[in-house]
C-alpha cells in the first residue's frame, strides 16, 4: 500500500475531485483514503492496495469529499 495506517498525509480541502484522483472521503461512518472512479455503471472508491475490493457508492449512501491528497 502507498498509505500506511495512522499515516500523516497533506490533504487540500475540496468537496469536488477528478476521476483517478486520491481523496479523503467519508462513507456511511468510515473514513477512507482511496481512489475515486467515476465510471459508467456508478462512483467507484478504489484502493491502491489489491487486497481490498472497490467500493461502490450508492445514492443512498452517506458520503462526503473531504479533501485531496496532495503528498
Amino acid at each position: 500500500p502507498r498509505f500506511q495506517d495512522k499515516q500523516i498525509v497533506w490533504v487540500q480541502k475540496t468537496t469536488q475531485l477528478y476521476d483517478g484522483e486520491i481523496g479523503i472521503f467519508y462513507l456511511n461512518g468510515n473514513t477512507y483514503i482511496k481512489e475515486l472512479h467515476d465510471e459508467p455503471d456508478g462512483v467507484y472508491l478504489i484502493s491502491l492496495n489489491q487486497k481490498y475490493r472497490p467500493i461502490q457508492v450508492l445514492e443512498s449512501d452517506s458520503f462526503k469529499i473531504f479533501g485531496k491528497v496532495v503528498c
